[in-house]
Protein backbone atom coordinates (compact mmCIF):
# COMPACT_ATOMS: atom_id res chain seq x y z
CA UNK A 1 0.00 0.00 0.00
CA UNK A 2 2.98 2.35 0.23
CA UNK A 3 3.35 2.08 -2.93
CA UNK A 4 0.06 3.28 -4.16
CA UNK A 5 0.16 6.13 -1.64
CA UNK A 6 3.33 7.78 -2.99
CA UNK A 7 2.62 6.68 -6.93
CA UNK A 8 -0.46 6.78 -7.13
CA UNK A 9 -1.30 10.95 -6.97
CA UNK A 10 1.85 10.93 -9.05
CA UNK A 11 0.01 9.10 -11.76
CA UNK A 12 -3.15 10.91 -11.36
CA UNK A 13 -1.12 14.54 -11.88
CA UNK A 14 0.50 12.81 -15.47
CA UNK A 15 -2.85 11.74 -16.65
CA UNK A 16 -4.37 14.67 -15.76
CA UNK A 17 -1.84 16.66 -17.55
CA UNK A 18 -2.10 14.46 -20.28
CA UNK A 19 -6.48 14.48 -20.69
CA UNK A 20 -6.52 18.50 -19.72
CA UNK A 21 -4.56 18.96 -22.98
CA UNK A 22 -5.50 16.90 -24.86
CA UNK A 23 -8.81 17.98 -24.36
CA UNK A 24 -8.09 22.23 -24.24
CA UNK A 25 -6.06 21.39 -27.85
CA UNK A 26 -8.86 19.41 -29.18
CA UNK A 27 -11.16 21.91 -28.46
CA UNK A 28 -9.23 24.89 -29.52
CA UNK A 29 -7.20 24.30 -32.54
CA UNK A 30 -8.38 23.18 -35.64
CA UNK A 31 -6.97 20.17 -37.46
CA UNK A 32 -3.14 20.98 -38.82
CA UNK A 33 -3.45 23.97 -37.59
CA UNK A 34 -0.48 25.26 -36.23
CA UNK A 35 0.51 27.84 -33.79
CA UNK A 36 4.34 28.83 -33.04
CA UNK A 37 5.74 28.50 -29.56
CA UNK A 38 9.42 28.49 -30.06
CA UNK A 39 9.62 29.79 -33.76
CA UNK A 40 12.13 27.25 -35.79
CA UNK A 41 11.53 24.67 -33.26
CA UNK A 42 8.90 24.24 -31.32
CA UNK A 43 5.02 24.49 -32.36
CA UNK A 44 1.47 23.20 -31.70
CA UNK A 45 0.09 21.19 -34.22
CA UNK A 46 -3.30 19.43 -33.65
CA UNK A 47 -3.15 15.95 -35.50
CA UNK A 48 -5.57 12.81 -34.72
CA UNK A 49 -2.92 8.85 -34.38
CA UNK A 50 -5.24 6.50 -35.03
CA UNK A 51 -2.45 3.97 -35.50
CA UNK A 52 0.53 3.33 -33.30
CA UNK A 53 4.04 4.57 -32.30
CA UNK A 54 4.81 7.68 -34.90
CA UNK A 55 1.28 7.01 -36.72
CA UNK A 56 2.32 3.82 -37.93
CA UNK A 57 -0.99 2.02 -38.94
CA UNK A 58 -2.76 5.71 -38.76
CA UNK A 59 -4.19 5.72 -41.90
CA UNK A 60 -5.53 1.79 -42.21
CA UNK A 61 -9.10 2.11 -43.25
CA UNK A 62 -9.64 -1.73 -41.55
CA UNK A 63 -11.65 -0.93 -37.82
CA UNK A 64 -10.22 -4.39 -36.69
CA UNK A 65 -6.58 -2.62 -36.83
CA UNK A 66 -8.14 -0.07 -34.15
CA UNK A 67 -9.49 -3.04 -31.77
CA UNK A 68 -6.09 -4.81 -31.86
CA UNK A 69 -3.94 -1.75 -31.25
CA UNK A 70 -6.51 -0.95 -27.90
CA UNK A 71 -6.33 -5.08 -27.41
CA UNK A 72 -2.86 -4.64 -27.11
CA UNK A 73 -2.27 -1.19 -25.63
CA UNK A 74 -4.37 -2.67 -22.64
CA UNK A 75 -2.56 -5.86 -22.31
CA UNK A 76 0.65 -4.48 -22.17
CA UNK A 77 -0.59 -1.75 -19.54
CA UNK A 78 -1.68 -4.74 -17.12
CA UNK A 79 1.70 -6.27 -17.74
CA UNK A 80 3.19 -3.05 -16.66
CA UNK A 81 0.91 -2.51 -13.63
CA UNK A 82 1.93 -6.36 -13.21
CA UNK A 83 5.74 -5.75 -12.86
CA UNK A 84 4.98 -2.53 -11.00
CA UNK A 85 3.14 -4.34 -7.99
CA UNK A 86 5.34 -7.10 -7.84
CA UNK A 87 8.84 -5.59 -8.19
CA UNK A 88 10.99 -5.31 -5.59
CA UNK A 89 12.80 -1.99 -7.49
CA UNK A 90 14.15 1.15 -6.01
CA UNK A 91 12.13 3.55 -5.82
CA UNK A 92 13.84 5.77 -9.20
CA UNK A 93 12.46 2.79 -10.81
CA UNK A 94 8.99 2.39 -9.66
CA UNK A 95 8.58 6.36 -10.21
CA UNK A 96 10.25 5.95 -13.94
CA UNK A 97 7.43 2.50 -13.97
CA UNK A 98 4.78 5.15 -13.15
CA UNK A 99 5.11 7.56 -15.98
CA UNK A 100 5.32 4.67 -18.43
CA UNK A 101 2.39 3.43 -17.00
CA UNK A 102 0.15 6.68 -16.51
CA UNK A 103 1.38 7.87 -19.85
CA UNK A 104 -0.25 4.37 -21.63
CA UNK A 105 -2.88 5.45 -19.85
CA UNK A 106 -4.01 8.48 -21.73
CA UNK A 107 -3.46 7.04 -24.53
CA UNK A 108 -5.35 4.39 -24.12
CA UNK A 109 -8.07 6.06 -22.87
CA UNK A 110 -8.07 8.48 -25.64
CA UNK A 111 -8.49 5.54 -27.53
CA UNK A 112 -11.49 4.32 -26.32
CA UNK A 113 -13.49 7.45 -25.64
CA UNK A 114 -12.11 9.42 -28.93
CA UNK A 115 -11.06 6.34 -30.56
CA UNK A 116 -7.58 8.23 -31.85
CA UNK A 117 -5.24 10.23 -29.95
CA UNK A 118 -4.65 13.59 -30.05
CA UNK A 119 -1.41 14.65 -30.72
CA UNK A 120 0.17 18.42 -30.65
CA UNK A 121 3.28 18.77 -29.93
CA UNK A 122 5.93 19.24 -33.33
CA UNK A 123 9.72 19.67 -33.00
CA UNK A 124 10.96 20.74 -35.97
CA UNK A 125 14.08 22.53 -37.53
CA UNK A 126 13.58 23.99 -41.48
CA UNK A 127 11.92 21.12 -43.29
CA UNK A 128 12.73 18.52 -40.54
CA UNK A 129 10.04 17.71 -38.28
CA UNK A 130 9.86 14.97 -35.42
CA UNK A 131 6.56 12.82 -35.73
CA UNK A 132 3.77 15.01 -33.57
CA UNK A 133 3.27 13.23 -30.05
CA UNK A 134 1.80 14.40 -26.93
CA UNK A 135 2.49 14.80 -23.02
CA UNK A 136 1.67 10.84 -22.45
CA UNK A 137 4.46 9.77 -25.41
CA UNK A 138 6.39 12.04 -23.43
CA UNK A 139 6.19 10.61 -20.26
CA UNK A 140 6.37 7.14 -21.62
CA UNK A 141 9.30 8.05 -23.73
CA UNK A 142 10.85 9.98 -20.52
CA UNK A 143 9.87 6.65 -18.11
CA UNK A 144 11.95 4.04 -20.84
CA UNK A 145 14.57 5.59 -21.42
CA UNK A 146 15.52 6.42 -17.55
CA UNK A 147 14.77 2.55 -17.19
CA UNK A 148 16.98 1.94 -19.39
CA UNK A 149 19.51 3.73 -18.19
CA UNK A 150 19.08 2.80 -14.86
CA UNK A 151 19.34 -0.72 -15.96
CA UNK A 152 22.87 -0.36 -17.81
CA UNK A 153 24.69 1.58 -15.59
CA UNK A 154 23.24 2.02 -12.10
CA UNK A 155 25.27 -0.24 -9.98
CA UNK A 156 23.63 -3.48 -8.04
CA UNK A 157 25.15 -3.00 -5.45
CA UNK A 158 24.27 0.55 -4.76
CA UNK A 159 22.00 2.06 -2.21
CA UNK A 160 18.31 2.17 -2.80
CA UNK A 161 17.04 5.81 -3.06
CA UNK A 162 14.02 5.08 -0.92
Amino acid sequence: MKKLSVFLPIGILIFILDQVSKYYIDKKVALYQWINVIPGFLRITKTYNKGVVFGFLSTSKNPVVSVVITIISILALIILMYLFFKSENRFISQLFMVFIIAGALGNIFDRIVRGKVVDFIEVYYKRWSYPVFNFADSFITIGVIALIIIELFWRKDASDIN
